[in-house]
């Protein structure tokens, strides 16, 4: 058919163009075309591969213009792992609607900022390369999509955790709706495959390797970043459940007036006891009535009234005379009545 042979052409003029850019990268040794596997009777349907020598490492390059079906995929990766003992064998697929953009992108955390990486959603072929050890990856110009895979999960409701409307999170979204990844290629239960961009002349940055050094690095970028927001969405949905299970802030009352101490009456003063003839014979306070009952029930007839202290007497205007007092004898008085006595 003309159409299918034009079409093969220019899958050719591809590969041609690919052997160039990859025999000037640095670190490959030698690029030559083989088809392995393609019999002219029964054709793959796969234009030639590029076989590249990176030091001691052989890689073998696809550059296909559409994937044929798995069983033709099948064959040529038989027939390279006959004919290239341990070789890397990588897929560089078109970025077209049929093999790419057939999920939206999703938002991924880098380096503190945001960036958005594309996905898509692995076909049989691209899935049978995978289970058969090879790499698929999208060539994009000077660029390579390096597969991740993206497995998509929903954080368990535990107990005393609290995953509805969270304060300043988008309505839209749920943040029990996660994701993982696996890597540096993706699992085959994984949901979607995201992808990584980077150069095509990193492939070979390590010599004697060719390697997405750049973007398994990512890869574990990603990785480390996603353990951090595990767990930062475990906490916060146990934040979130003591902010609204904590009981209410106590309103501060004022302090209860304390009730007033019962002031006891003073005792009255008890009548002190005579103590002396003259204490006994004071007779009773004027207001006070006496009875024949017994003291305990004599009440006053009226409040008592203060009674003045008596008054001082003036002194008085003359001194009595108070006789001399009676001069002693000294003991010469006695001598000098014994010396009479002798004389007589």
């Amino acid at each position: 058919m003309p159409e299918r042979e034009a079409q093969i052409d220019a899958d050719d003029q591809v590969v041609i163009q690919l052997s160039h850019q990859i025999r000037a990268l640095p670190g490959v040794t030698g690029c030559t075309l083989a088809s392995p596997g393609d019999d002219p009777h029964q054709p793959i349907g796969l234009p030639p591969a590029v076989i590249a020598q990176c030091g001691d490492t052989t890689v073998v390059i696809e550059r296909p213009g559409t994937l044929p079906n798995p069983p033709a995929v099948r064959r040529r990766i038989l027939a390279v792992r006959e004919h290239h003992v341990g070789a890397a064998h990588v897929w560089f697929l078109r970025r077209d609607p049929g093999q790419f953009g057939q999920l939206l992108s999703h938002t991924v955390r880098l380096s503190g900022r945001d960036v958005e990486h594309q996905r898509v959603a692995p076909t049989e072929q691209q899935l049978a390369i995978l289970d058969a050890g090879g790499h698929v990856y999208w060539l994009d110009g000077k660029l390579v999509l390096v597969p991740y895979g993206y497995h998509a999960f929903r954080h368990p409701a535990r107990p005393e955790q609290d995953w509805t409307a969270w304060p300043k999170w988008p309505r839209n979204k749920d943040p029990r709706d996660d994701w993982r990844l696996s890597k540096p290629r993706p699992a085959p239960t994984a949901d979607c495959w995201g992808l990584v961009p980077i150069a095509l002349s990193s492939l070979t940055r390590t010599r004697a390797a060719f390697h997405p050094a750049d973007a398994h690095k990512i890869m574990n970028e990603l990785y480390a970043a996603q353990e951090g927001r595990y767990r930062w969405r475990e906490r916060r949905a146990r934040e979130v459940y003591a902010e609204r299970h904590a009981p209410p802030p106590v309103a501060p009352t004022p302090a209860a007036e304390a009730p007033a101490a019962e002031t006891e009456p003073a005792p009255a003063p008890e009548r002190p006891q005579p103590t002396s003839q003259q204490d006994a014979e004071t007779p009773p306070p004027e207001n006070v009535i006496a009875t024949s009952e017994p003291s305990a029930n004599l009440t006053p007839a009226f409040p008592p009234r203060p009674v003045a202290p008596p008054p001082i007497p003036p002194p008085p205007q003359h001194l009595p005379s108070v006789p001399p007092a009676r001069r002693q004898h000294r003991w010469t008085d006695a001598l000098r009545i014994l010396r009479r006595r002798r004389e007589r």
